[in-house]
């Protein structure tokens, strides 16, 4: 019975040891990754790099991850490695699928555009105030690369709506009544809010295929 004791108590501190190995490991991980963003702040690219890329093999939670491998993406992109860059973005995507850039860094002449290519989630966005802003070729490419990537039903219908506005806008009726067809297949129930129903053109056409006429 000692001898039982006496192992399930080794085991035990084994176990603590472990547990208290891995917390080490984890503050040295955060430790490197603050220590990498504020290297990249501070314009020091290369230092950053390593920096990010030890915090990366020590250990970070998802969120950490995705935080690390972005800086990576824009410390590639702004060398001009494009392959890498998306490489970086990819990783960064899979670590957190929600991920999405703030303001400024969407608005990088570099790598917003990239990495916009890559999340259905911010080109969809991009595409809608492109659109409100009358920007009708860069609303269309985003919502088109927001469908390829990937939107929920909601989104998708709501994309090939703005698609069909953009397309009868420019007096392309078959197109736009192509997508109006593949929004109201993604959401039968699709309705045009008052001020899109009253439009001159796209109010009667999407009437008709509503109608099934």
């Amino acid at each position: 019975m000692r001898r039982l004791t006496t192992a399930a108590a080794l085991l035990a501190a084994l176990a603590g040891c472990a547990a208290f190995d891995q917390l080490v490991q984890a503050t040295k991980a955060q430790v490197t990754l603050v220590e990498g963003l504020r290297q990249y702040d501070a314009g020091d690219h290369e230092a950053a790099a390593k920096s990010l890329s030890a915090a990366l093999e020590l250990g970070l939670g998802e969120r950490d991850q995705a935080t690390a491998h972005k800086h990576l993406a824009f410390i590639q992109c702004a060398a001009g490695r494009e392959r890498q860059c998306r490489d970086e973005f990819r990783k960064a995507l899979a670590a957190q699928p929600t991920l999405r850039l703030a303001p400024e860094e969407t608005g990088h002449p570099v790598w917003g555009p990239i990495f916009l290519s890559m999340s259905s989630g911010q080109a969809f966005s991009a595409g809608l105030k492109q659109y409100e802003a009358g920007e009708y070729d860069q609303s269309a490419k985003n919502l088109q690369g927001a469908i390829a990537l990937g939107l929920p039903d909601k989104e998708r219908a709501d994309a090939h709506k703005h698609l069909a506005f953009i397309h009868c806008s420019s007096n392309r009726e078959r197109q736009c009544r192509d997508e109006f067809r593949k929004a109201l297949a993604v959401d039968p129930a699709l309705e045009l809010a008052p001020a899109e129903r009253g439009h001159p053109v796209w109010g009667p056409i999407f009437r008709s295929l509503k109608s099934g006429r």
